[in-house]
């Protein structure tokens, strides 16, 4: 065989190979990276990303072969016991006091002791738990008009129809924050309270409860523009399978909902104003880039999304070292942060600032020339500064935006199970009671009781509760 022809073939073949060893490793990096993504700290959990490094991990318990023991369910060695209170007196329909005449272990006679009584408390059901009301119309002839009249029925009943107040709220509760259909909520009237409804009924309980909630939204709404520091986060909400936004605007004393079909920085202008002149936490999402260049509001972007990119760069071959050191100082830093209270003010501050420093040289120093590498450190050269807000700001927002992401939550758990809504009264609802819920939680109030002040309120013409807390009045 011709020897040239011998070596042009194996020429052939090794830059075959090369292509294919090339391939394979281009196949490998690929894999590789999306291995690590999937194996990402709160990816795919409910917990807030931030406790992958400001909490401890606990120790791994041992069997007697030295090797990992398997989790018993229930409350683990060292939980401390909770105890349910006492149902408050007011609610007791009947008190049974049991007595006893002799000692039951030997018979003799026994003296009462002025010992406060143990207390056992049990709660049944009513054979029927609901009041029906019914108003008789009398008719009367009038000899002048020649005609008949009926005593027209009160306005407020007339309103409500066939639910009361209390009824309408137990509907909307059932329905918003028990996330039960319309279909399930009718067969609960049916089966358990034993009236037969339609669906069409429940819908306009879920309508006029939305009519009542609509002045105590539109306050909180107002109040935001004038806020101090927010939280703001923002999830997809489908109306009619068409992909829309729910915006979640967390305050102080007050959480507010909005639903748009927008996720861009429009929705921030619209709701907050082009002059906001409070702060804000919230991710990396470039909405908040825009609104933040546009009207060089004050932000404190969140901790916890940026970790979960510098654990990912832990994972990958080309940049392990570089997320490896930069996380160690991301976690010295909050264990600063987790002992602020142990510290004074001057103190606390003076260790962050070395933290802050610290982590910006890190993050500037010898950066791998990969695309997840880079990105970091670019973002710390334009936005540095918003990453460390919490340093120095008086209203002390915190290093994440979990609290945002709480709130957010729950709605997103609403969305599991409805699938989204159909209408724009859907929409309403939806901020409206979201808003409610989750407000009323904040200041620590009945959720069920709010709804029924709510729709009486706007049953009989008065003016509606407010999502507002009441503040003490200065002194002059």
């Amino acid at each position: 065989m011709d020897p040239k022809k011998t070596i042009a073939k194996l020429r052939a073949e090794l830059r075959e190979r090369d292509q294919t060893i090339a391939a394979l490793m281009e196949r490998i990096a690929i894999l590789t990276e999306r291995v690590a993504a999937l194996e990402k700290n709160s990816a795919n959990s409910s917990k807030p990303p931030s406790s992958d490094i400001v909490k401890p991990p606990k120790p791994t318990a041992k069997d007697k072969d030295g090797k990992k023991a398997k989790r018993k369910k229930g409350a683990q060695p060292g939980h401390k016991r909770n105890f349910r209170k006492p149902i408050d007196q007011k609610l007791v329909d009947e008190i049974v006091k049991l007595e006893l005449t002799v000692c039951p272990d030997c018979g003799h006679k026994l003296d009462l002791t002025q010992t406060t009584p143990k207390i056992t408390q049990q709660i049944e059901l009513v054979e029927k738990p609901f009041f029906i009301t019914e108003y008789q119309q009398l008719m009367y002839w009038c000899k002048h008009c020649k005609c008949y009249h009926y005593v027209a029925l009160p306005e407020a009943v007339v309103k409500a129809g066939l639910f009361g107040p209390d009824m309408i709220a137990l509907t909307a509760y059932l329905k918003g924050r028990c996330h039960v259909s319309y279909r399930t909520l009718k067969e609960y009237f049916r089966d358990v309270v034993g009236v037969d409804i339609s669906t069409g009924f429940l819908v306009k309980q879920i309508q006029k409860t939305s009519a009542s909630l609509r002045s105590p939204y539109e306050e909180p709404a107002e109040l935001l523009k004038r806020h101090y520091h927010l939280h703001i986060d923002e999830t997809s909400f489908k109306k009619n399978g068409k992909l829309q936004w729910a915006w979640c605007f967390v305050a102080e004393f007050f959480t507010f909902f909005k639903i748009d079909a927008s996720r861009g920085s429009k929705v921030l202008k619209e709701t907050l104003g082009d002059d906001f002149l409070g702060s804000i936490s919230s991710d990396f999402f470039s909405a908040y880039l825009k609104y933040k260049k546009e009207t060089e509001t004050l932000f404190q972007f969140c901790w916890a999304h940026l970790i979960r990119e510098i654990k990912f760069l832990a994972t990958l071959d080309d940049t392990k070292t570089y997320g490896k050191r930069l996380l160690k100082c991301v976690k010295r830093m909050f264990a600063t942060i987790h002992r602020q209270d142990e510290l004074t003010e001057i103190g606390f501050k003076r260790l962050m600032n070395r933290h802050k420093n610290a982590i910006q040289k890190t993050v500037g120093r010898c950066v791998p020339e990969h695309n997840k590498a880079m990105a970091p450190a670019e973002r710390f050269e334009k936005h540095g500064e918003s990453y460390f807000l919490f340093i120095d700001d008086p209203s002390n927002p915190g290093p994440t935006n979990n609290e945002a992401e709480r709130e957010i939550r729950t709605l997103i758990m609403d969305r599991l199970v409805t699938q989204g809504v159909r209408s724009e009264g859907g929409n309403e609802w939806h901020e409206r009671f979201w808003t409610t819920v989750a407000t009323c939680r904040r200041q620590g109030w009945n959720v069920m009781t709010f709804l029924r002040d709510s729709i009486f309120s706007f049953l009989h013409g008065l003016s509606p509760p407010s999502l507002l807390p009441v503040m003490p009045a200065t002194e002059k």
